[in-house]
C-alpha cells in the first residue's frame, strides 16, 4: 500500500505491505452544513456567550485583531474580512484597526508573508504588525506567578479581538482561545514561566479541565481582557469547516467539542511502529513545531515502539532554547 505523508508543501510517499499495516487514522465522517467564508459569518450572526460583534464595538475605539502567525495553518485572509465588515458597519474607521500577528517566541514576518497571511484586501484597508516582546506593559501576576506582559499596542486597545484555529495542543489541551494573548503577544519571561506548568500530570492533550496551563493561560486574561473570539476548525486539507464567536471560553469549549467529535479517536490497541507527521505547511515548518505530533502518537505506540516524526524542518531546530 502507498501512504502519503504530509511534508512541507508536497507530501511524501512510503509504501509499506499491506499486513503490516493496521489501520491508518483518519477524521470521522461528520455532516457540515456551511464552510468557509459563510461558516464564519454564520458564527459572527450567532455569537455564543455574548452580543454580536456589533453590539460590542463602538465608533471611535481603538481595536486590535490578534492572528496567528505563519507557523500556523489559520487562514486569517477568510476570517478577517468578515471581522472588518462587521465593524465598519457600526461605523468603526479602518485607521482605528490593527491586525497583530501573534509570535509569541517565533521570528518576524517579512512583508510577502504578511500578505500572504491577511491577503490583499485587509493589508491594505488596515495597519498590520508582528508583536513586539521588547515593547510590553504589565498588566498583572497570575495566582502561579506569571507576569501578564503584553504587547503595547494589545495592552492599551480598547477593544481585543482573538482569532485563531483550534487544534489539540500538547499541553495546554486544545490550540485557540485564551492562547492569543498568551503566549501569543507575551514574553519570553511569561512564556517560561507559563509553560512551566506542562510538566504537571494534568497538563496534557485533550484535557481543558483542571489543566494548570490552561487554567494559567484563562486566569491572565482577568488582567488583558478578550471582548470577541472567532476559533475555527479546519479539515486535513487545511480549509474551514466550522467556526464560533464569541466568549473566549464559552465559544471555545463548544469548538472544542466539535474538534472532538471529528478528529477523536479510539483505539483498540498499540502499534509497534507508527508514522506520523504535523500534516505538512506550516506545522512543520522546524522541528519546535513538528516535535507536537509526538504528543499524539506517544498514544498510538507500545511501550518500546517506534516513531517515525516527518516534516520538512526547512528553517532548522525554531529556537535557539529548544535547541540547547
Amino acid at each position: 500500500m502507498k501512504l502519503s505523508i504530509g511534508f512541507g508543501h508536497k507530501p511524501q510517499e512510503v509504501e509499506i505491505e499491506d499486513s503490516l499495516i493496521m489501520g491508518i487514522l483518519e477524521p470521522n465522517e461528520i455532516q457540515l452544513e456551511m464552510t468557509g467564508e459563510e461558516e464564519v459569518k454564520r458564527s459572527l450572526n450567532n455569537p455564543i456567550g455574548t452580543g454580536r460583534l456589533s453590539q460590542i464595538v463602538k465608533k471611535g475605539e481603538k481595536v486590535v485583531i490578534v492572528t496567528s502567525d505563519i507557523t500556523r495553518p489559520l487562514p486569517s485572509y477568510k476570517v478577517i474580512p468578515s471581522i472588518l465588515d462587521e465593524l465598519y458597519e457600526v461605523g468603526v474607521s479602518p485607521e482605528d484597526i490593527t491586525v497583530v500577528f501573534a509570535l509569541g517566541s517565533h521570528r518576524p514576518h517579512t512583508q510577502e508573508e504578511i500578505i500572504q497571511l491577511v491577503g490583499e484586501r485587509v493589508y491594505k484597508e488596515v495597519k498590520c504588525i508582528d508583536s513586539d516582546a521588547n515593547d510590553s506593559v504589565s498588566m498583572g501576576i497570575t495566582k502561579g506567578g506569571t507576569p501578564v506582559d503584553v504587547f503595547r499596542v494589545v495592552a492599551e486597545a480598547d477593544r481585543r479581538i482573538c482569532i485563531g484555529n483550534i487544534e489539540y495542543h500538547y499541553f495546554a489541551g486544545y490550540s485557540g482561545g485564551a492562547k492569543a494573548i498568551m503566549p501569543g503577544v507575551s514574553t519570553p519571561a511569561a512564556i517560561q514561566a507559563n509553560h512551566r506548568n506542562m510538566v504537571l500530570d494534568d497538563a496534557k492533550v485533550g484535557r481543558l479541565i483542571s489543566n494548570p496551563v490552561r487554567d494559567d493561560l484563562n486566569e491572565a486574561i482577568q488582567y488583558c481582557p478578550i471582548d470577541f473570539i472567532v476559533n475555527v476548525v479546519l479539515n486535513e486539507k487545511k480549509e474551514i469547516i466550522f467556526s464560533v464567536a464569541g466568549d473566549y471560553i464559552k465559544a471555545h469549549r463548544v469548538g472544542c467539542e466539535f474538534l472532538d467529535k471529528i478528529y477523536k479517536k479510539e483505539l483498540k490497541e498499540k502499534a509497534d511502529v507508527v508514522i506520523v507527521s504535523q500534516g505538512g505547511a506550516p506545522k512543520d515548518i522546524n522541528l519546535y513545531q513538528t516535535q507536537k505530533a509526538l504528543a499524539n502518537a506517544e498514544h498510538a505506540v507500545k511501550d518500546g515502539g517506534i516513531i517515525i516524526l516527518v516534516g520538512s524542518c526547512k528553517e532548522g531546530f525554531g529556537s535557539k532554547i529548544f535547541e540547547e
